[in-house]
């Protein structure tokens, strides 16, 4: 059985993994391969062979490369080892138009999609997402299993399990910063009074290998040891055995199944722009949201001219806190995430905002322009912390794609617009954030926190969504083996970490396409 897997991101490495196992599958993956230019990887290979000490500068210099800031945007575009290579534009973002304020870059062309440059926190949905789902909890949690077992996971055991369950850690978090050591200290100590206050405070979940931390503070800009995970080394791990066949330098507009035929897809060949036309058995496309919801309406002989688009919008909100934790330059933490702040709307955890806290490093210091000035002493920043929080999408602006053309050989033209810019659960959430300040001593600056423009938390679909537009193997349209896997089928997208329910959901989809 031949299958094609369109994309590289982490919908395509499950797919990869749930059908790995058999050696009667054919596995082909197509995609644009964008990836580090030749002198960036070849210096991030030497710093990974040496201990940070023993770093030439220039290497060093090279793959640190802070945030650059975008006019209009109230975050700045994260570099990987120094590269945007992640999202230049190959031709997967013509034709789409984004809101003022919107996400110019939605859709990667880079080997790993955007799991090469991300935040690295993953956890389930919970239990009650899936009870408004067409399938359960108990269907899906093998596929979370599946899953962790390729992806390594930093957790510990918290408050946080009663909704979330770990599943399956690998071991703790490195040693966190004094700050967040405080925030959790006070939680404990005063626990009965936030949790009556539908609040959880807990350690973050990293999907980076934390028994091997050095501890360089490089985290946000791209760890040299490759100790998080990006669907990349998944991707990269099965073509260099050669159980994966890889193509890329392809642009994929569109897919077809004549009935009773065989599944195919279009491309255009990046390098001299003729048409390529690829069959397989099976095709599952896991092009990341848009990229999907694009080619999914370019496929359709009667494609809807609007559709309803999902996302989990991102707002950026610091907090100061009386206490120093001392200078955070002269420590040496891990960078990534630390805590979280979980404020439920309900017992089961069904409406949440999550709030994702960050120790201080230049990166997220980059994230909060005008905030922090270039001269402070370290006792004022080491009473800093920088927050992204999540609204649900139910809870977030209600987002329409619009499909205004289609051309041939090309992804059609589509635009996304907004309604209703500032949720109201946004106010609520920072009101819950200042009345939760004195009891772990940490206080949001409210006149500072600022919701991002569409798109711009990565966390969104919804398009062709199970029960809605697609069957709960992501299948459209009357065709029969050509699936969506990616977060284009997500019924909903709650305000927790997205990318490990997208590699569930993907592995379950395929995992089951192979039993129809």
């Amino acid at each position: 059985m031949h299958n094609l897997i369109v994309g590289t991101g982490p919908a395509a490495a499950a797919a990869i993994l749930a059908l790995a196992d058999d050696p009667s599958e054919r596995i082909t993956v197509v995609d644009i391969g964008e990836r580090l230019a030749d002198d960036t990887a070849a210096a991030v290979e030497r710093m990974s062979a040496l201990q940070p000490a023993q770093w030439a500068v220039a290497d060093r210099e090279l793959v640190s490369v802070q945030p650059r800031a975008l006019a209009g945007s109230a975050l700045p575009e994260k570099r990987a080892y120094g590269s945007n290579h992640m999202f230049v534009d190959r031709g997967q973002q013509r034709g789409l138009v984004m809101p003022e304020r919107g996400n110019q870059a939605a859709v990667s062309g880079a080997v790993g999609g955007f799991s090469t440059v991300w935040g690295a926190q993953i956890m389930p949905f919970s239990r009650a997402t899936f009870d408004r789902w067409p399938f359960g909890w108990d269907e899906i949690e093998p596929h979370y299993r599946a899953v962790l077992a390729e992806v390594p996971l930093a957790a510990e055991e918290d408050d946080y399990a009663e909704h979330f369950p770990l599943l399956s850690a690998r071991g703790p978090l490195p040693p966190v910063s004094g700050r967040t050591a405080d925030v959790l200290d006070r939680y404990r100590r005063h626990r009965s009074v936030i949790r009556a206050k539908g609040i959880v405070v807990g350690k973050a979940r990293l999907a980076f290998s934390a028994n091997s931390c050095m501890r360089c503070g490089l985290c946000m800009t791209g760890c040299p040891y490759s100790l998080i995970y990006s669907a990349r080394q998944t991707i990269d791990r099965f073509v260099s055995t050669g159980r994966v066949r890889h193509i890329s330098r392809v642009l994929v507009t569109s897919v077809d199944q004549p009935v009773g035929g065989t599944p195919s897809i279009t491309c255009t060949d990046l390098t001299d722009g003729h048409e390529v036309r690829l069959e397989a058995d099976r095709v599952f496309v896991g092009a990341g949201g848009l990229g999907t919801t694009r080619i999914a309406l370019n496929s359709l002989s009667a494609p809807p001219r609007e559709l309803e688009f999902q996302e989990s919008q991102q707002f950026l909100i610091p907090f100061v806190s009386r206490r120093s934790a001392g200078d955070p330059r002269a420590q040496h933490d891990f960078t990534l995430n630390q805590f979280n702040l979980l404020l439920k709307d309900d017992d089961a955890a069904y409406t949440t905002s999550q709030v994702h806290c960050y120790p201080y490093n230049p990166a997220i210091a980059a994230a909060l322009p005008g905030w922090l000035p270039s001269r402070l002493s370290g006792a004022v920043l080491g009473r800093a912390t920088a927050a992204l929080g999540y609204l649900p999408s139910w809870r977030s602006p209600q987002l329409r794609v619009e499909l205004r053309s289609r051309r041939a050989g090309a992804l059609p033209d589509i635009a996304v617009r907004v309604a209703d810019p500032r949720p109201a659960m946004f106010s609520s959430v920072l009101r819950r954030l200042s009345a939760l300040g004195p009891w772990i001593d940490l206080h949001p600056i409210l006149p500072m926190a600022r919701l991002s423009g569409p798109g711009k938390s990565y966390h969104f679909g919804a398009t062709f969504a199970h029960g809605d537009r697609s069957d709960v193997l992501g299948r459209i349209g009357g065709f029969r083996n050509v699936h969506l896997i990616d977060g284009s089928v997500l019924p909903s997208v709650p305000s927790t970490t997205f990318t490990l329910t997208v590699m569930a959901n993907a592995h379950r989809i395929v995992s089951e396409s192979r039993h129809v």
